[in-house]
């Protein structure tokens, strides 16, 4: 799995993939009961426009309570992974859990890491979590680029790419937590990754 930081490369389109590059697939949307359903119109489209792929969007469910660290009052963000899983199919990429609690992993020597987004990487499960990128965004606008941020991010590690350590703009790099570098980076892949992504 992967959590959601100098070389100069030659900028790539917005787009990173081709319709040539295209493969077929399908990402479903799984938003979790305290989600803002206002939001999911928004992320649909961010995803369809960046990846070039279909998105549906799932009945809304209830967190686990499996997931729930009670002492932290957030959910383990892979417990949620698992759970996602059952929810996919052959046709499905990947299963993108939306919520708005706060939700943690497992980090180096922190059992209890606070992320906005995990993904398995490659794999067919991320969730995001709204909890820190809206609390800390000073508008709407920058809460909502944030958020399209982290998901794009999340599909990049289903899709199979690792953080990037080619360009600090890339959308890959690791945000080791920090807001900041979500604000640094661009809604862009760089060429290394988008060679990755086309040899996937």
């Amino acid at each position: 799995m992967c959590i959601l930081l100098f070389t100069s490369c030659r900028r790539q389109p917005e787009k990173p993939v081709t319709e040539k590059q295209q493969k077929a697939f399908t990402i479903a949307l799984l938003p979790y009961k305290n989600f803002d359903t206002s939001l999911i119109s928004f992320v649909k489209t961010e995803i369809t426009s960046f990846y070039n792929c279909d998105v549906i969007v799932m009945p809304q469910k209830n967190l686990p309570a499996f997931a729930y660290n009670k002492s932290r009052h957030r959910f383990r963000a892979d417990s949620l992974l698992r759970y996602q899983k059952n929810y996919n199919t052959a046709a499905t990429l990947s299963v993108v859990g939306l919520t708005a609690s706060d939700i943690s992993t497992t980090k180096s020597t922190n059992a209890d890491w606070g992320v906005f987004g995990l993904g398995y990487c490659p794999g067919k499960a991320a969730v995001i979590s709204t909890y820190r990128l809206k609390k800390s965004s000073a508008s709407a606008a920058q809460f909502k680029q944030r958020l399209a941020k982290v998901v794009l991010h999340e599909l990049g590690h289903n899709l199979g790419l690792p953080h990037c350590k080619t360009d600090s703009a890339c959308l890959m790099n690791d945000a080791i937590g920090q807001i900041k570098q979500v604000d640094r980076e661009r809604k862009w892949l760089c060429g290394s990754c988008i060679k990755q992504l086309s040899n996937q």
